[in-house]
């Protein structure tokens, strides 16, 4: 986890070490029940609403929300606010 502030406000990322995540996946990660095609790396039951509601609350107080690929596989969650 890591937190870099700027001038316009600031960014919170938070890099895992999984398999990384498809494109078609990608498209889904933060729509409504948006399931992947990955399992949960515990086996824990997912509903696919986690990413969608962390969308709206990010873009509710100004900021914005994405992923990216993770130098050396994984990925990089992230989201701004002013």
């Amino acid at each position: 986890v890591s937190v870099h502030k700027s001038a316009s406000g600031c960014r919170v990322e938070v890099q895992d070490e999984g398999p990384g995540i498809t494109d078609a996946d990608r498209e889904r990660l933060f729509s409504y029940f948006g399931k992947l095609s990955n399992r949960p790396t515990g086996g824990e039951a997912s509903t696919g609403l986690g990413m969608a509601i962390s969308r709206r609350i990010v873009e509710a107080h100004g900021g914005e929300i994405g992923m990216d690929a993770a130098p050396g596989g994984g990925s990089i969650f992230w989201f701004t606010l002013p």
